[in-house]
């Protein structure tokens, strides 16, 4: 189940402008709308009968009356609570039901503006017109935070939903080409160096362990793009310094020399941290791996941005090939990847986590020199 992002819910209720006055408006008119919600949900039932994509469903899957039940007790719902947590959790589980019997967002977001207009008749045939205003103002609010929450339930939901499917096929196929690297490996032993087999394993594993590499970092970019970025002061000099040092320790790479230079004025960095240490991670892997032969050497710089004030500038240069100005959009797709060996999925998660994070990257050629990273993160000094 889809927790309650609680939180966001009262940031959505406050930027609408949802709040004690506007529920102050409503309350001496509840009844007059309460006592219409067997009226509502006629109404609402006999628009969508109307539809042919929606009749269907009323004709043929309802059971008589419960959609009317549940229309009318949901309308009751918005006049009868405040907007407290039990009000949010209600709206939030309907949306998550939304996508559990797969209904189409666009006729949920259709049934909102009827029910808006079926409240405006309300108000101008029963509610005191010097009072109209007010009330009507109060209703549309009311009606923007329903939509609100109901459309990031169903969003949230269809993406765990998929992002749940991506990952249960990712440890399925994990699971079978550690299996099958096992067998490979014993057979490989078997024929011995020397037997014109032995090479055809190793080629074999090769491909084995990449497709496992491409799999991990499909469960990264699943996990980061589910879930919600916590956000925590941190050193830009402590990701950095780790990220480097792992990288370091992988065979190839030791002799690459990485030159890091970060203003102390822009120390630290409002992020979710295991976010951006992915961030890092495949965007220098990307530098090393793309590094000179000739001259393998990376530099890492930092200051404040001098356009974006609150705003961090981290640049990663790397000798080597620049990059070809028709790859540039390219590197962000799953699945692209000018390596022999990449997965393709390296740039897309660092792409994702900076998103999520508020931050932007971006990858550029140096003619003539190799290739220059840009990122841009939330300052936390």
């Amino acid at each position: 189940m889809v927790p309650v992002p609680y939180q966001k819910l009262l940031l959505f209720k406050e930027k609408i402008g949802l709040g004690e006055k506007e529920f102050a408006a409503l309350a001496p008119y509840r009844n007059i709308f309460i006592k219409r919600k067997e009226d509502f949900s006629v109404y609402l039932y006999d628009f969508f009968l109307d539809i042919p994509e929606t009749s269907m469903y009323l004709k043929h899957y309802e059971t008589p009356g419960s959609l009317k039940k549940a229309w009318a007790g949901w309308f009751e719902s918005l006049f009868k609570w405040n907007s407290g947590e039990d009000f949010m959790e209600y709206l939030w589980r309907i949306g998550i039901r939304h996508v559990e019997i797969n209904l189409d967002q666009r006729y949920s977001n259709l049934g909102f503006s009827i029910s808006r207009q079926f409240c405006e008749q309300i108000i101008f045939s029963e509610i005191p017109s010097e009072k109209q205003g007010v009330v009507s103002a109060a209703v549309n609010r009311l009606f923007d935070f329903c939509i609100l929450v109901e459309t990031d339930a169903y969003i949230s939901a269809h993406a765990r939903c998929d992002m749940n499917i991506i990952r249960g096929v990712a440890d399925r196929i994990r699971n079978k080409i550690v299996v099958i690297g096992g067998n490979i490996k014993r057979l490989q032993r078997k024929a011995g160096i020397g037997d014109p087999l032995y090479d055809v394993y190793e080629s074999v594993l090769t491909d084995s362990s990449a497709c496992e590499k491409m799999i991990k970092d499909i469960s990264i970019f699943a996990d980061i793009s589910q879930k919600e970025p916590e956000l925590t002061v941190t050193s830009l000099e402590v990701i950095i310094e780790k990220v480097v040092g792992l990288l370091k320790s992988r065979a190839g790479f030791s002799a690459i020399k990485v030159e890091i230079d970060l203003d102390k004025k822009a120390a630290n960095i409002l992020v979710d941290i295991k976010d951006i240490e992915s961030m890092f991670y495949y965007m220098l892997e990307n530098s090393f791996e793309a590094v000179g032969t000739d001259d393998p050497y990376i530099r890492i710089t930092s200051s404040s941005d001098p356009f974006l004030p609150g705003r961090v500038r981290i640049e990663i240069f790397n000798t080597g090939i620049p990059l070809r100005d028709e790859d540039s959009e390219k590197i962000y797709s799953p699945f692209f990847s000018t390596k022999q060996e990449g997965t393709g999925f390296g740039l897309p998660i660092a792409r994702l986590a900076a998103m999520k994070n508020y931050s932007k990257l971006s990858i550029s050629p140096v003619p003539g020199q190799g290739t220059k990273a840009v990122i841009i993160l939330p300052s936390a000094d």
